[in-house]
């Protein structure tokens, strides 16, 4: 019956789902109860309790078999039967028909402006975050988007519409990855396994203790596939406002009188119930899809191994060859609804809804555009590194070198955008395309270390030498 009589009301948004839930007490609406509804809610005559149970009572004067009233906990019961037993009072009551509590509620119509300090922020999905009270684009992760070449796509629909003047603006910042997977691990194992074997079988086996030196060596060869998709943005909800109400329906009799004395009349007057919410929301994000490639063969020249009492120090000397890639498709998009939803229907007596009628206001402006982009980048050079294991468990490792790099970098994206809008239909095209590409070549130098399979970069730098950038309109 909590459905019935809740003060509570509750707002759930759409984020991807479930990013938004709204707690709205009605502060200042109470309903109004009638003389057959017994209010306890503001004391303790009748403790909360679960399911049919029965409950004791000191002060059972207000209560009497048939009545309906309201626990502590908000709560609608209706009494069946009322005893005595090992001197207490026992009241056992059942949850009553949705019609036995409407006739004797009214709620005055209302409206609820829900802020921020309704938001239920353990109900914030994970990659969901409230902005503070005052933050500025630059606080919104959709500030970081790219404007197309010829055409802002940055609409600010929600701060140029008159309506939402001086209207508290809620702000959520959304970074969620829909999907990740990295098969490096899975798919290359085998190759990987081979790759030891073969280095097993042409290693120098030591031990004892004491000091080796191995010269050359196997190349070893390791790769990786990683891929994502993530939904990143910010959405900005204008103050929604909560309206509704309820009317009972009454029957009324009446004395017609006449010269011959007169006669009873009944009339019926009918009630209603009706809710809606009025809001307005703008939500910008992209949809990214991005896969990254990664290859790196190092050639051993030569190693140091010194090994005391189960530790094992080796210090080498290697070339390496690394390419890092990656390609990413992704989707800017902007949105923007205004909405005013509501139903009613009229009650009539003792409790029949009838004439159901619903009104639906709704605005919408969508715009997006595509944006494809790859980056690759070359490395080779000369390192020394230095590791330590203990029974075979790499424990610390560090490695310094440098050589030489090249760097490409492109995306392709439309120089407008493509929208629908309600009232106009679809807007936009894709005719023209901007085509940018970019490179580099120069000289690098890093440091990088490992602790126990974590791995830190101490410092790196680039030194470029040549560079080249062109665009094309196609």
């Amino acid at each position: 019956m909590k459905k019935y009589l809740a003060l509570t009301i509750y707002l759930l948004g759409l984020v991807s789902g479930s990013l938004l839930f709204a707690q709205i007490p009605m502060t200042g609406y109470s309903a109004i109860l009638t003389e057959r509804v017994v209010d306890l809610r503001a004391t303790s005559v009748l403790p909360p309790r679960s399911g049919n149970e029965p409950g004791s009572s000191l002060t059972p004067e207000n209560l009497e078999i048939g009545s309906i009233f309201l626990t502590v906990d908000n709560e609608a019961r209706k009494v069946v039967d009322i005893y005595e037993h090992n001197g207490k009072t026992i009241i056992e009551t059942i949850e009553p028909r949705p019609e036995e509590v409407f006739l004797g509620l009214y709620v005055p119509d209302f409206e609820v402006d829900l802020g921020r300090e309704n938001v239920d922020m353990s109900s914030l999905a994970d990659g969901v975050t409230l902005l503070p009270d005052g933050a500025g684009s630059k606080d919104m992760l959709s500030s970081s988007f790219t404007a197309p070449a010829e055409l802002d796509r940055s609409v600010t629909w929600m701060e140029t519409d008159p309506d939402n003047d001086g209207v508290d603006i809620l702000a959520f910042n959304v970074d969620i990855p829909l999907w990740k997977k990295d098969i490096s691990g899975d798919v290359l194992a085998a190759l990987q396994d081979k790759q030891e074997t073969a280095q097993d079988e042409n290693s120098q086996d030591n031990d004892e203790d004491g000091v080796s030196t191995e010269t050359g060596g196997k190349p070893s060869l390791d790769m990786g596939v990683a891929g994502e998709i993530r939904l990143v943005g910010t959405m900005r909800l204008a103050e929604p406002t909560f309206y509704g109400g309820t009317k009972m329906p009454k029957m009324r009799f009446s004395w017609v009188s006449k010269w011959w004395g007169g006669y009873f009349t009944i009339n019926f007057d009918e009630g209603y119930a009706k809710a809606g919410v009025r809001a307005a929301q703008q939500f910008d994000f992209k949809l990214t899809g991005t896969v990254q490639l990664t290859a790196e063969l190092k050639i051993p020249l030569f190693a140091i191994t010194a090994t005391y009492y189960g530790v094992t120090g080796t210090v080498g000397f290697y070339a390496k060859v690394s390419l890092e890639g990656e390609i990413s498709l992704a989707v800017e998009c902007s949105e923007y609804t205004t909405h005013d939803v509501g139903a009613k229907c009229k009650l009539v007596w003792p409790f029949i809804p009838v004439k159901f009628t619903g009104n639906n206001d709704t605005y919408l402006n969508f715009a997006f555009r595509p944006i494809i982009s790859a980056e690759a980048e070359l490395k080779a050079g000369l390192y020394l590194g230095a590791e330590l294991e203990v029974a075979g468990i790499t424990i610390v490792g560090a490695e310094a070198g440098g050589g030489a790099y090249i760097l490409v970098q492109g995306y392709m994206e439309p120089m407008g955008i493509m929208g629908y809008d309600t009232n106009i239909g679809m807007y936009g095209n894709f005719n023209d395309w901007i085509l940018d590409l970019y490179a580099e070549a120069g000289a690098y130098a890093e440091v990088t270390a490992e602790i126990l399979t974590i791995e830190l970069s101490l410092w790196d730098q680039k030194w470029p030498f040549w560079e080249w950038h062109q665009s094309w309109e196609l």
